[in-house]
């Protein structure tokens, strides 16, 4: 309970900072909900130069499109300062205040930040998702109802865990950013369909870095009953807390070697 004080002090805190230029915040929201609706409509003119893509008809595709955003824009709301410590914040020596903290580091970083701008991105990707899947044939169940707010919220936690990881070998090389935006950018293959890309690529979506078990199965189950949506949750909470904890090992491994540095 102290920790769970402790960590909405911590959210407070950063959203009064950031509140305090409400100017730039709202430029900030606006400029993400404009550069997805931007993507949104390049989907819009790819899907609608051709009758479907991999049996996903426009507003299926939209459908997923939209359900893509939601775990992006979650993880993003409250883990965005991991990018910081990948490019600049071991490099510059900004980690050592963290270490003087008698708090577990990586708490303070995952507590500290709080990015408004993404509001933008998840409301862009809400108003997708209800448009759309009131164009395709969906019936709902509880079953697709509890699959799709599982997925959203454990594919956020899979994707903070994924930014940990990588963020974590800053502390022994300085800088891992290049590595974490590589890892990121694999989410973005997991908007279209799964079934487009060659099996080595489609293992890697599953796998290693598994974006597709809580973006693109869950999707496919909706659309096309493709695994029963029980079972396809259950993994999903099982792989995602599997990652989180490897994602803390190898944090608190790496943490160990780190040695201030500075500019």
């Amino acid at each position: 309970m102290r920790y769970v004080k402790l960590y909405f002090t911590c959210l407070k805190r950063s959203l009064v900072s950031r509140l305090e230029y409400k100017k730039d915040t709202l430029i900030g929201i606006l400029s993400f909900f404009l550069g997805n609706l931007t993507s949104i409509l390049s989907i819009y003119f790819i899907i609608n130069s051709i009758p479907s893509l991999q049996g996903y008809s426009m507003y299926e595709l939209g459908f997923l499109y939209g359900f893509s955003m939601l775990p992006v824009s979650i993880d993003h709301l409250f883990s965005d300062d991991l990018w910081n410590v990948s490019y600049w914040k071991v490099r510059n020596g900004d980690m050592d205040r963290h270490f003087l903290r008698p708090i577990p580091v990586l708490f303070q970083v995952l507590a500290e930040t709080f990015q408004p701008e993404a509001i933008g991105e998840l409301i862009v990707g809400i108003i997708m998702l209800a448009l759309c899947a009131g164009k395709v044939q969906i019936t709902w169940t509880f079953g697709f109802i509890l699959l799709l707010v599982i997925a959203a919220i454990f594919g956020a936690l899979l994707i903070t865990a994924m930014k940990t990881i990588t963020a974590s070998f800053a502390f022994i090389f300085k800088r891992s950013g290049i590595l974490t935006q590589i890892v990121y950018n694999f989410i973005s293959y997991t908007k279209y369909p799964i079934n487009i890309y060659p099996n080595f690529l489609k293992g890697l979506l599953t796998f290693l870095f598994p974006f597709a078990l809580v973006i693109s199965f869950p999707i496919e189950t909706i659309l096309f009953n493709a695994y029963s949506p029980y079972l396809l949750s259950l993994i999903i909470i099982i792989v995602t807390l599997l990652f989180f904890a490897l994602a803390i090992l190898i944090w608190v491994f790496c943490a160990k070697r780190y040695e201030s540095s500075g500019s």
